[in-house]
């Protein structure tokens, strides 16, 4: 539930919205799948051997103004996805966000 979080802080490069979820998992096909059929996601971009990129595949799933991103590697062995997954399994690898002055935030 909401609450008052007081005044918001001072600053540049403030903070408009959450742009996507990108998450590293065994099989993104099966993953965005599961998340459409029982959450009501739907397909959003697909990146994969069909489109050139012989490393990854990426499903992009969006319901609404969400959108998770699930990427699992072609060859587990030979990538950052795969030495990442025989150490910790399925997680997430990055939260990207809309701001509005996003050199300044790096200054």
């Amino acid at each position: 539930s909401y609450y008052d979080k007081g005044k918001e802080p001072e600053g540049p490069g403030k903070f408009v919205a959450f742009d996507h979820v990108t998450f590293w998992v065994g099989n993104a096909k099966q993953a965005a799948s599961y998340y459409c059929v029982r959450l009501g996601f739907e397909p959003f971009a697909y990146r994969g051997l069909e489109t050139g990129e012989r490393n990854v595949a990426s499903h992009a799933i969006r319901q609404n103004k969400v959108i998770f991103v699930f990427q699992s590697p072609y060859n587990p062995v030979e990538t950052e996805i795969g030495r990442h997954q025989m150490i910790r399994g399925d997680g997430v690898k990055d939260i990207a966000f809309s701001v509005e002055d996003c050199r300044a935030l790096f200054k």
